[in-house]
């Protein structure tokens, strides 16, 4: 991604997440809300703490079966720390500051959905480390994010908005990352010329 490609994507998101925040989609929430209430109101299934690292395994399974990536394994390695600790730092920052109370009453740290952060942060990396290869493993590689974002909403833990919120935080810590990785490594390829 260009530099200005991802600077009209990362002020996108954080517009589309300050919005979020300030409840331009708290209606339709609410209607997803009593909708899990009518039809779900004893859903309380804790599988969504455990397949949000299914894209992790299956990126560096692949790698140690021989698939090549699009990074090598030590870098990609690295980038996974990398966009993992920015994910956790803007969603840590953000759930200190909004103050939004969980559908379930039990805490003031809904928004956004760290759950659904991580899981988006997790299929991103296999997609940006795998997905060029063929295009279509989107469905697939965020089919894991999707499902813990629902879930999340089923358990009764987030707001719809917590969880598009940490879809787009997810998303975009991954291509931040893999942006300045880029430059590093062509500024180290000039350098070593």
């Amino acid at each position: 991604m260009k530099s200005r490609g991802l600077l009209i994507w990362v002020i996108a998101c954080a517009i589309v997440v300050f919005a979020l925040w300030l409840g331009v989609i708290n209606s339709f929430s609410a209607d997803v809300y009593d909708w899990r209430n009518t039809y779900y109101p004893n859903f309380d299934y804790s599988y969504d703490d455990y397949i949000i690292y299914v894209p992790i395994v299956v990126m560096f399974g692949l790698s140690l079966a021989g698939n090549k990536s699009r990074s090598g394994w030590k870098r990609m390695l690295v980038l996974a720390i990398f966009s993992f600790a920015l994910m956790l730092i803007v969603t840590n920052i953000l759930k200190s500051i909004t103050g939004i109370m969980r559908p379930d009453g039990s805490d003031f740290y809904s928004f956004p959905s760290g759950h659904t952060a991580a899981a988006f942060t997790a299929s991103t990396l296999l997609y940006k480390e795998y997905g060029y290869r063929v295009k279509w493993t989107a469905v697939l590689v965020y089919f894991t994010a999707v499902a813990v974002g629902l879930t999340r909403m089923l358990n009764n833990r987030h707001w719809l908005s917590d969880v598009l919120a940490g879809a787009l935080i997810g998303i975009t810590c991954v291509l931040v990352i893999y942006y300045f990785a880029g430059l590093m490594k062509a500024r180290k390829m000039v350098h070593d010329a």
